[in-house]
């Protein structure tokens, strides 16, 4: 006998396809009954310990750099609370601290204890102060009222010291504990409340700035922050150290060989005349622009960033330091640029190139890590019909944090006559609005490009050139979703697009593609395409493999051939194994007439989840399911087609 399941329309009733369970006899009845009524209470339980956060636990973070005397604001732990659930937030009430491992007395050496929140970013950032600052510190226990609601996960504290200006050195140390945490009235105590290591004061001499002065100016500085204090007998003594307050814009146009100098919050440092010096120090908010051009040696021995903190260059010469220590959300901008100006060993923050210089500029090596956003505004004026613009003439891979983000000027990537490679992993978004976004140069385009998306992909405008090379793909991996959104006024040519394992990409906007004509879109194993009503478009090929997954939003499903449906491109293989899943609220909607290989007529899973009960999938030919129909909203109707069909599920 077989077991074909025939579906077929009637004249007064339209059949639909629904799983119907009947229970037979009492024991059964009552069985089942009493496991809905287990089940039932096992899902209030768990809606109602979801519905609120709850304290899972908290650790203290210890930061062991060297801090100068008379800074501000300087990070000395961090406390991670960390919640589980969702809901109903939580709420810190206090936090209690001590100044433990400072030297002695503490009074004398720090003051202005303050707390700093950042959700649920592990970077400091002294921008949402929770409690009023402590202004007084001793040996005693000191309490900070948060009253600051915590999020999902872990929640960053940043407790923060003034060094004063006359604080132990040789040595001195600077240190605190968390003693414990309040969350309503429940007291906890951190897992480490103090853990090992501690801050040592440097041995400098602090000077602040008196306004709006030349460097070079002794009674520009004074050894009180109010003014009070003296001036510097030399400018360049040893231990000198300089301190640009906030609202404070200094110039330097005299060459000079400081030891030190720190731009705080607010501050501003022009340089226009070469500045040597020992350690340049750049605060969150704080600014130096390097408009002098130095071309045979490094001015700062080591350069820090914090993050938030800004530089600009705005010359040909070299970055001006020869050590580097920026922060992740530290921001290097680029309005010049030269052929030394970029170093091979700087992990960078994030760099804004919006620079005119027309410069061709190899960038091989330049960027290997850049831990924020690459964002390129501007990279040269036309010269003729050459564009200059940045590109790699070897093989080579950057690490991009953040964001790649193009808004003008050119990125060609590869351009070489040989067999090269560019790889370049961005860890958060592409995102492309003018200019050019480019795998390989077109007149060399023996290279490619690698490109590994953890994001989304916004392309909103300018031209994304991406089938230049040989073999160049965009590559979506590992667990995530990437949302894509594509507007018209983009030129969008795609090379090679996988979609690998555990990744979803949503079609969010108008289309993807077009894609070249010797390019493939892989929905690999395990990958989702999520279409909604929007079209996959181009000369290339769409290849669905065994088990990959194509949501299909379209009013006319996919086609094998045909302007029709979610999948238009010059080629498409729709495999016998793979997973088809309608959805949105077209209406009606049909399967559409598909081949599949390498059985015909065969798919693993029909899934349907219709935005209404009331929607329906009618079937356009026949279909052998190996796995399941799986029903979640709404209707398949089968509208003369039969189906044959191991089993079927009805979430509803």
């Amino acid at each position: 006998m077989s077991n074909k399941k025939s579906f077929r329309q009637q004249t007064a009733l339209k059949t639909t396809l629904r799983l119907t369970l009947i229970a037979t006899g009492a024991a059964i009845a009552g069985l089942m009954v009493l496991l809905i009524v287990v089940f039932n209470m096992m899902k209030e339980e768990q809606s109602h310990a979801e519905s609120s956060l709850i304290f899972k636990n908290a650790d203290v973070t210890q930061d062991t750099t060297n801090v100068l005397r008379g800074s501000i604001n300087q990070h000395i732990i961090g406390v991670v609370v960390e919640t589980s659930g969702k809901g109903v937030p939580v709420k810190v009430n206090s936090m209690l601290f001590n100044a433990n491992g400072t030297s002695s007395p503490v009074e004398q050496n720090i003051e202005n204890a303050r707390l700093w929140y950042t959700s649920n970013d592990n970077n400091f950032l002294p921008l949402q102060q929770v409690g009023s600052t402590v202004v007084k510190i001793s040996e005693m226990d000191f309490e900070i009222n948060c009253n600051q609601n915590l999020k999902p996960g872990k929640n960053y504290f940043w407790l923060t010291f003034d060094i004063k200006s006359d604080a132990a050195y040789a040595p001195g140390t600077i240190d605190a504990t968390c003693q414990e945490i309040k969350l309503g009235a429940i007291a906890y105590k951190p897992l480490i409340s103090n853990p090992s290591g501690k801050k040592y004061t440097e041995p400098n001499i602090p000077y602040y700035s008196m306004g709006n002065f030349a460097v070079n100016n002794l009674s520009a500085w004074n050894s009180k922050r109010d003014g009070s204090g003296i001036t510097p007998k030399q400018i360049n003594a040893s231990r000198n150290t300089y301190f640009v307050q906030s609202g404070h814009k200094m110039i330097s146009n005299t060459a000079l060989n400081l030891q030190s100098m720190f731009v705080e919050k607010g501050g501003e440092l022009r340089i226009t005349s070469p500045l040597r010096m020992n350690a340049m120090y750049v605060a969150f908010g704080g600014v130096v622009q390097q408009d002098a051009t130095v071309t045979d040696y490094y001015c700062f021995n080591e350069f820090y960033m914090d993050n938030g903190s800004n530089y600009i260059h705005n010359n040909t010469g070299y970055l001006p330091g020869l050590h580097c220590f920026f922060n992740s959300k530290s921001n290097q901008t680029f309005f010049q640029f030269g052929l030394a100006t970029f170093p091979y060993n700087v992990k960078w923050g994030n760099v804004i190139i919006d620079a005119s210089t027309p410069l061709d500029l190899d960038i091989q090596k330049n960027f290997s890590e850049i831990q924020g956003d690459l964002e390129i505004h501007k990279t040269g004026t036309s010269i003729g019909n050459n564009e200059k613009g940045f590109y790699s003439a070897e093989s080579d891979t950057m690490h991009i944090g953040g964001s790649l983000i193009v808004s003008g000027g050119s990125f060609y990537g590869i351009k070489s006559d040989k067999f090269k490679t560019l790889y370049i992993q961005v860890g958060k978004d592409l995102i492309v609005k003018s200019g050019l976004l480019s795998d390989a140069d077109s007149k060399n385009n023996s290279g490619n490009t690698l490109m590994k998306i953890k994001g989304d992909v916004l392309l909103l405008g300018g031209t994304l050139k991406f089938d230049n090379g040989i073999g160049s793909k965009m590559i979506f991996e590992g667990d995530g979703t990437t949302k894509w959104i594509q507007n018209p006024t983009c030129n969008v040519t795609l090379g090679n697009v996988e979609i690998r394992s555990h990744h979803d990409v949503v079609i969010k906007g108008e289309k993807m593609g077009d894609i070249g004509p010797k390019s493939i879109i892989d929905v690999q194993a395990g990958g989702r395409l999520l279409c909604g009503t929007n079209r996959v478009t181009g000369n290339g090929d769409f290849l669905l493999q065994d088990n990959a997954t194509l949501g299909i939003g379209n009013a006319e499903g996919i086609s094998s051939s045909g302007p029709i449906g979610n999948i238009v491109t010059k080629g498409r293989v729709f495999h016998s194994g793979a997973n088809y899943f309608y959805y949105t609220n077209s209406q009606p909607q049909i399967t559409g007439v598909f081949d599949t290989r390498p059985m015909p007529n065969t798919v693993r899973r029909i899934i349907l989840d219709k935005d209404q009960t009331s929607q329906s999938l009618a079937l356009s030919q026949d279909f052998n399911i190996t796995d399941e129909v799986k029903i979640n909203k709404g209707d398949i109707r089968n509208s003369g087609h039969d189906l044959r069909l191991p089993k079927i599920s009805d979430n509803r």
